[in-house]
């Protein structure tokens, strides 16, 4: 019995190990990349764009269901396209500082409306029979890709 619960306990571990190195080298990769991509100009939006589909390729691989990953992935694009706003606002006025203070702000006003949003949709897809119970990989990788997908709009800035 307390072998099962040793082994169970060590299978457990591993899958964590597993989960928070792909989230670490999939944000350093990401960011090396976004970083790298910098010089590119307005066209390093392009760049962020596509590398919001990298975490869902990552889900896909892994066989996590993209459908339980909509709410967190609607989260994410909700999310920044509000957080980018005061960021701008805030770069615009007072420069770095201003940019950073926008940010904060920014990341709490989006985070409570993107919430708002991603808890509606989670009770919607669960109202149709859907199972939106989300995983912790799950729910990391579908935020990261929507909040990476909306560097598309950042051309525009």
């Amino acid at each position: 019995m307390i072998k099962r619960i040793r082994k169970r306990l060590n299978k457990r571990n591993e899958k964590k190990i597993m989960e928070t190195i792909i989230v670490l080298l999939l944000s350093a990769f990401t960011a090396f990349i976004a970083f790298y991509s910098m010089r590119l100009g307005r066209f390093v939006s392009l760049v962020i764009f596509a590398l919001g589909f990298i975490p869902m390729l990552i889900a896909f691989l892994l066989k996590i269901d993209l459908k339980k990953m909509l709410p967190d992935i609607i989260f994410g694009i909700i999310d920044n396209l509000i957080l980018v706003i005061p960021a701008i606002i805030g770069a615009e006025l007072f420069g770095a500082a201003g940019a950073l203070a926008g940010a904060v702000v920014g990341n709490a006003i989006s985070d409570a409306i993107a919430g708002y949003f991603e808890g509606n949709l989670s009770e919607f897809l669960r109202s149709k029979g859907i199972d939106a119970t989300r995983t912790v990989l799950g729910s990391s990788l579908g935020k990261m890709s929507g909040c990476l997908l909306v560097g598309v709009f950042l051309i525009f800035f």
